[in-house]
């Protein structure tokens, strides 16, 4: 009789551990769900970071062409670069 007793434990034991599991994993899947709504969801994609409407600074008026190295750490400038920037990795102003 103890025998069959503890068979019968053995199968609620493991439908409720299933039950169990079940149950966390909706609680975790309702707690992501409440929190992406709560909290509003905003993509890069919408809004750049750099607006286009913004000009780079227009160089000399004597058509000197901007530097290809910094002046003062030597790595390269992006080919965007302008006299009158800081360099990205110094943080140098580069003047002629």
């Amino acid at each position: 009789m103890d025998e069959k007793e503890k068979k019968t434990s053995d199968w609620k034991m493991i439908i409720g551990s299933i039950v169990l599991i079940a149950v966390l994993f909706t609680g975790v899947q309702f707690v992501f769900w409440f929190l992406g709504q709560a909290v509003p969801q905003t993509h890069l994609n919408d809004t750049p970071a750099v607006s286009a409407s913004q000009s780079v600074p227009a160089g000399r008026q004597d058509g000197e062409e901007a530097p290809n190295f910094c002046v003062h750490c030597g790595k390269a400038l992006p080919d965007s670069f302008q006299w009158e920037q800081f360099c990205p990795w110094c943080g140098e102003k580069v003047e002629p």
